[in-house]
């Protein structure tokens, strides 16, 4: 009995460690976890009461394509919920997405560092990965995207702002690059983190899907919504696209409980809100603080800040751990030596801070 060859050579997830296996592993009874971007200012508390009123509906199969929820998010963002399309987590819409339009030997395009299930999602279908790097700000560097499509290219992920550098490119940038991809070659925008965005020129990706234009856009519950549990995604591609990913997404992908939440996610525009401002004002104070105590950071435009630590950062996460924070280092991404740490309310975060002042750097060997 043998897999496919490719199977064989993909690489396994590698994620965040769980507070259960820091608890075991350090003794420790209270551990935070900051490793996995989640929103520690937690669901909206109407979220939890739709939760709790699914009762005697958890018999049901949920809908296909649950229309209830797709009007809610095309009324909060303005778009059309025909041209919108729900999945189980981003994760799983950008793993089908590969699946519509990678051949075995074809190429595909993402930025490194990036988000691995990019390269994934590519191996899964036998394609090429093609590699490209970040500007120097950590954003992906659309010049060097365009420079890298071939003939055998079928497939580029972007990913705005980039995980887990923080980098955003902006709207000048974006019309440059759109002026130029070629129309039948499908462009992903990985918007996980759009809700954080501060800049105000912020890329309109909508406005090209409603011309029919070849690209997709894909979003998340998992970040500021807090419903990270339930995976709950969405896109927004032209109607073509969306009609081949439901041939080939599994039929009840989305389950009842994440159709509820989300629906009363959107609802509560208070709670995000103040989520968002709070969020942006402890990326602010972090930022200021490392820079105080001389560890370099990335200029994040998401709800995490990624720093340079000198010395492995194994060390450094390992030693954040013992004293009870759970943080991400980032070497599997393809960025050695950084660690990347989720916002979180004040409290938390000077917590981090203190933790972090008590740890003496690695000796030289």
């Amino acid at each position: 009995m043998h897999p496919r060859k490719d199977i064989l050579l993909l690489p396994g997830y590698t994620p965040g460690r769980s507070i259960n296996t820091v608890k075991e592993a350090t003794g420790l009874s209270n551990i935070v976890k900051l490793a996995s971007n989640e929103s520690l200012w937690g669901p909206s508390p109407k979220v939890v009461q739709a939760v709790q009123d699914l009762g005697q509906t958890l018999l049901y199969y949920p809908e296909v394509k649950p229309s209830n929820l797709l009007n809610h998010i095309g009324a909060s963002h303005g778009l059309d919920p025909a041209l919108l399309f729900l999945g189980n987590g981003a994760d799983e819409i950008l793993r089908l997405v590969a699946s519509c339009f990678v051949d075995p030997d074809t190429e595909v395009i993402y930025p490194r560092p990036s988000f691995a299930a990019y390269a994934h999602a590519t191996q899964i279908f036998g394609g090429h990965g093609v590699a490209v790097p970040l500007t120097a700000d950590g954003a992906v560097d659309l010049s060097q995207v365009l420079r890298a499509i071939t003939a055998k290219t079928r497939l580029i992920y972007l990913c705005n702002p980039n995980n887990p550098t923080g980098g955003a490119f902006n709207q000048d940038q974006w019309e440059r690059f759109v002026a130029q991809v070629p129309d039948n070659l499908p462009v992903v925008v990985d918007e996980a983190y759009r809700e954080y965005v501060q800049i105000p020129d912020y890329p309109n990706v909508e406005s090209l899907i409603v011309q029919g234009r070849s690209f997709i856009m894909v979003r998340t519950f998992s970040k500021i919504y807090g419903l990270a549990a339930l995976r709950l995604g969405w896109a927004m591609a032209p109607a073509p696209i969306i009609d081949w990913l439901y041939r080939v997404r599994e039929p009840f992908s989305v389950n009842l409980a994440a159709e509820r939440a989300g629906m009363a996610a959107l609802e509560d525009s208070e709670w995000i809100t103040r989520a968002r401002h709070e969020t942006w004002q402890m990326r602010t104070m972090l930022i200021d603080e490392l820079e105080r105590l001389s560890f370099p950071t990335w200029p994040s435009q998401a709800n995490f800040v990624t720093f340079k630590v000198p010395g492995s950062s194994t060390y450094w996460a390992q030693a954040l751990e013992s004293r009870g924070y759970i943080v991400r280092a980032t070497d599997s991404f393809g960025l050695p030596g950084h660690l990347r740490v989720s916002l979180a309310p004040e409290p938390i975060m000077r917590g981090f801070l203190n933790a972090l002042r008590d740890i003496s750097p690695p000796q030289p060997s």
